[in-house]
Parts: structure tokens; C-alpha cells; sequence
């Protein structure tokens, strides 16, 4: 799994390197834009950036400035913005919800719903809360939750090749309504 999603940006000898798992996260939210189908409307033109935008800070926001900032997805050159509340994401195509901003997940999911944007977060339990993608750590691995409803109610669609790899979860809420 980790070869695929790194290999997708990394020559074979950086993978060789020891990784952090912040730096994992960042490669990781690098190829979840890559294999997301994006609306037209929320990239208009063939090279309009796309803003990845963090809330709340934390090793792995900090690597998406240090790693990320300035590459393309075809011609999309990533910008990354640093929000000071969920009321910012105008604009923003990836957002990035930091462990330090947990608290404000309700509020981002809130202020997104509906919107063409790919939520990820690093704390635990987000995608069964209504975010599209998580990370967790099992069994000293980094895995992620994909939470193909809530991708799909934002009018993003996940390739087949990303949900293979993915733990798929769903809402809490559309659990209880079964």
C-alpha cells in the first residue's frame, strides 16, 4: 500500500529514507487530490491553483508547507493557507483539520457541507463524523478512513484505485438511520 501511494510522487530512493509519519500524511494528502474527479466549477480553468488549507497546527501542517507548497496536480499548482477558522474555506479545495483543531470539527463540517471540498483530518473517528478521509494508526501502521457517502455529498468522486486502499467507513448518523 505505502508503495503505490508514495511511488505516485517520490523517485524509488526517497522511499528508500526514513519517514516520518507527518511526512506520510502530507504524501498522502498530495495523492488523495490526485485521485479525486474535482467539479468543473471548483477548478475553472486548466490552471487554477488548488489551495490545500489547514486548521489548526500541527508536524503534519507543517510538512504540507515544507513539501507540498509549489507542486502540481496536472496543472494545478498547490498553494497551502493557514485558516484561523472554519468561516475561511472559501475557496479551498483540500482541507486539512490538525489534531490541535479537533474541537472544531462539527463547525468545519458545518461550514463545508455541500461544498466541492475534500475534508481530511488527523484525528481518529472524523470520517465516521462526516468527513471524507482520516488518518489512524493501527498496528503501528498509518492507515486511512475514506468516508465514500461524504466524498460523494460534496461532489467528489474517489478513484477505485484510492478506496482499494482505504479502510471504507461511514457516517455514525447514516448507521443509526438504518
Amino acid at each position: 500500500m505505502l508503495g503505490l501511494v508514495l511511488g505516485a510522487s517520490c523517485p524509488a530512493p526517497a522511499v528508500a529514507q526514513s519517514v516520518s509519519e507527518d511526512q506520510l500524511k502530507a504524501v498522502y494528502m498530495f495523492n488523495f487530490a490526485k485521485f479525486v474527479d474535482w467539479p468543473t466549477e471548483s477548478l475553472r480553468t486548466a490552471d487554477a491553483p488548488m489551495n490545500f488549507c489547514v486548521l489548526g497546527r500541527s508536524p503534519a501542517s507543517d510538512e504540507l508547507d515544507a513539501s507540498i507548497r509549489g507542486k502540481a496536480i496536472s496543472a494545478h499548482i498547490i498553494s497551502v493557507r493557514h485558516l484561523r477558522g472554519p468561516e475561511e474555506i472559501k475557496d479551498c479545495h483540500l482541507v486539512f483539520l490538525a489534531a490541535s483543531a479537533g474541537k472544531q470539527h462539527s463547525k468545519l463540517l458545518q461550514a463545508a457541507r455541500g461544498l466541492p471540498m475534500l475534508l481530511v483530518s488527523e484525528s481518529p473517528g472524523f470520517a465516521r463524523a462526516g468527513g471524507a478521509i482520516d488518518f489512524v494508526i493501527e498496528d503501528g501502521k498509518l492507515i486511512f478512513e475514506v468516508n465514500q457517502n461524504a466524498a460523494e455529498a460534496a461532489h467528489l468522486k474517489i478513484s477505485s484505485k484510492l478506496l482499494a486502499l482505504a479502510r471504507i467507513v461511514s457516517s455514525t448518523d447514516e448507521r443509526q438511520g438504518q
